[in-house]
């Protein structure tokens, strides 16, 4: 089998190492390809391993998944079984509810157009936190400029905050899903915004330079005057909302939905029935918001992977 994952950040380490201990458990010779947040060097790679013959399997975290659908619609052609992870393998408009797709054996992830209507009722809830009935200013930090489910994502939180008087949305240059780039540009945009009351980003691990920044630019505390909002449910992030210096995470698996990904592979080439469609969020196991009152009703929850991958 191969791996095709999105980049070497920490969520990228994870999905790797949840697919490499569920190919060891399973006997699986799984060779890994690394994306690098770069599409067209993915689509190549997807290729050239359709070229060598050898690969009976595929699991494909897509960077672009319109752009891919042809390359992997040869995978296919050519006997080899494709589950998708994340999100229903598409256009963006398939991508906003997850649903089955005739293209991947198996779709495991979750809606994208829930992580954005999730993401605005973390950053509602912590704004009453810190300003009650008051204006609430927002600074969100985006990943990637050319990715495209991070473009449908902000277009989604653009487009409910305008118009509501309350609430200001300022979306930041994009942190690249990297802590120290993340720092970098977090401690630019803090230096010229002292007025910021929740602070919010896709990436747990863009959280934690954002943190950092803070610290260096001074004038804000953590958890105090600006609440802060991750995304991924990292170990380390997990720790500070129960801390209280983040007030919550959103949940994302990839580990999980790898260990998933790899195992329903190997089914399917057993001869095994595999389900079309996995919705990784579970309200018991996966939650959607990590925030204090989760972790106190749910003491025994594990986070799914960390930010030292």
């Amino acid at each position: 089998m191969a791996i095709f994952y999105y980049n070497p950040s920490p969520y990228g380490i994870a999905s790797l190492n949840g697919a490499k201990t569920e190919a060891a458990k399973l006997g699986i010779q799984l060779d890994a390809f690394d994306g690098n947040n770069d599409p067209q060097a993915q689509s190549t790679q997807i290729q050239d391993a359709i070229t060598t013959g050898k690969y009976k399997a595929f699991w494909v975290w897509g960077l672009n998944d319109v752009a891919l659908t042809p390359i992997i619609n040869n995978a296919i052609h050519a006997g080899i079984k494709v589950a998708c992870a994340d999100y229903t393998w598409g256009s963006l408009q398939d991508q906003d509810t997850l649903k089955a797709s005739p293209t991947c054996l198996s779709t495991i992830g979750q809606s994208i157009g829930a992580e954005a209507t999730n993401l605005e009722a973390a950053m509602n809830a912590a704004c009453t936190k810190a300003v009650g009935t008051g204006k609430c200013n927002i600074a969100f930090l985006p990943g990637l400029a050319n990715y495209p489910t991070d473009t449908v994502r902000i277009s989604a939180m653009t487009s409910y905050y305008k118009g509501k008087s309350n609430y200001s949305f300022a979306v930041m240059p994009p942190g690249n899903y990297d802590q120290t780039a993340s720092q970098g540009i977090a401690q630019t945009f803090f230096t010229s915004h002292k007025d910021i009351n929740v602070f919010a980003t896709f990436g747990d691990q863009m959280a934690q330079g954002a943190i950092t920044a803070l610290k260096l630019v001074g004038g804000y505390t953590p958890g105090k005057n600006i609440q802060i909002i991750g995304y991924g449910g990292a170990k380390e992030i997990v720790d500070e909302v129960k801390a209280g210096t983040i007030y919550a995470t959103l949940g994302l698996y990839p580990s999980s939905e790898s260990v998933l990904g790899i195992q329903y592979l190997n089914d399917a080439l057993n001869g095994k029935s595999v389900p079309n469609l996995v919705n990784i969020i579970n309200p018991d196991t996966h939650p959607a918001i990590i925030d204090q009152a989760y972790l106190s009703s749910h003491p025994d929850f594990q986070p799914d992977w960390t930010l030292e991958g």
